[in-house]
């Protein structure tokens, strides 16, 4: 069975740098499965994107394809008439368990345009990015991925009721490794295009910054994110769901 919920929107063209497009690809997170962990939801999501102070939108695409037994494409997307980005990550996935085989990131427009490409070994324990090699640990994500993986860790924790779960994450960024980190800040309910939605927001975690950024995650519709919202001095901006579909 799939599910449908469209809102139809227009979109404005659209001016602002690389770095702050490249925010929505990396921020630009949806989330579809069930809380139980159970076999992941295949979905398409529409969102778009407003900066604060500027008469500005973009649109944005996320969606998830099975290409083998456990094996399964997410693929993210930011488009306007000056630039367009497009993000993927394959990875095998059993049950809380996920494993990142590739990685794919390509700018292409205003600015100097850059592709970033990374192979996953883990017989090897070796990532391969630019024709060199780095070691991998153990639980390993990409820049990509560890998105999803994080929905699940919020899926568990939901269904477990656990307060405080760990949500940190090692993310392979060609040879240099990250470490991300959220927590769960509350339930909300959010008055959206598409109705009041039941959500749970989670809070990134930051040391360095007074950027701060926030997520909604709709408990009705598999956790899918309604909402993200990131503010640093006098910038910002609101990324909210126009439509998705959903196979049950």
């Amino acid at each position: 069975m799939i599910r449908h919920l469209y809102i139809v929107t227009s979109l404005l063209p659209w001016s602002v740098n690389n770095i702050e497009m490249k925010s929505i690809v990396c921020l630009l997170i949806v989330f579809s499965a069930t809380h139980c962990l159970a076999e992941p939801a295949l979905f398409h999501a529409e969102y778009i994107a407003q900066y604060q102070g500027l008469p500005i939108k973009a649109k944005g695409v996320r969606e998830l394809t099975r290409l083998g037994d456990n094996h399964y494409r997410l693929i993210s997307s930011a488009s306007s008439i000056f630039i367009n980005i497009v993000e993927s990550t394959e990875f095998d996935i059993n049950g809380s368990h996920l494993q990142p085989a590739k990685y794919h990131y390509e700018r292409k427009g205003m600015g100097k345009n850059k592709q970033v490409s990374s192979s996953f070994d883990w017989q090897e324990n070796l990532v391969t990015h630019k024709g060199t090699t780095s070691a991998l640990t153990a639980g390993t994500l990409d820049k990509l991925s560890y998105q999803y993986k994080l929905r699940l860790d919020v899926a568990q924790a939901i269904a477990d009721s656990e307060q405080n779960p760990k949500l940190e994450y090692t993310i392979a960024d060609e040879e240099k490794r990250k470490i991300y980190k959220f927590r769960i800040a509350g339930r909300e309910t959010l008055d959206t295009p598409l109705g009041e939605l039941r959500t749970i927001r989670i809070d990134r975690i930051r040391q360095d910054t007074d950027r701060q950024t926030s997520l909604w995650l709709a408990l009705d519709h598999d956790l899918i994110l309604v909402k993200l919202k990131q503010q640093e001095q006098k910038k910002g901006f609101e990324l909210n769901l126009q439509s998705f579909s959903m196979e049950d």
